[in-house]
């Protein structure tokens, strides 16, 4: 791979069940798949496809976070869960400890 093929913007992703659905991790492909149900029957009961679109909308911008950078999405649920679970996640540097790690 090329630095310039590096810095390329992978291909945004389709506004489609199947295509939002391939970009989630494995693990949030249930709650998507509940969603869009869930939605379907909305959408039944309301003779209107917005419960559907706003599903869609917003696992499409959690796909997008999820194909750009994988790791941090998982660290980010993770952090989620223990907050959710009661236990402390790890401390986060500060900002200055950022820059003097990073020499700036």
């Amino acid at each position: 791979m090329t630095a310039a093929a590096a810095h390329e913007p992978s291909p945004e992703i389709a506004r489609t069940p199947e295509a939002i659905r391939a970009a989630l991790l494995p693990e949030e492909r249930d709650a998507f798949d509940a969603d869009c149900r869930h939605a379907l029957g909305q959408a039944v009961e309301q003779s209107s496809l917005q419960p559907v679109r706003d599903v869609l909308d917003h696992w499409w911008r959690i796909a997008t976070v999820t194909r750009h950078d994988p790791a941090a999405h998982r660290r980010m649920l993770a952090r989620v869960d223990q907050t959710l679970t009661g236990q402390t996640p790890p401390r986060l540097r500060t900002w200055d400890e950022l820059r003097t790690e990073r020499g700036l």
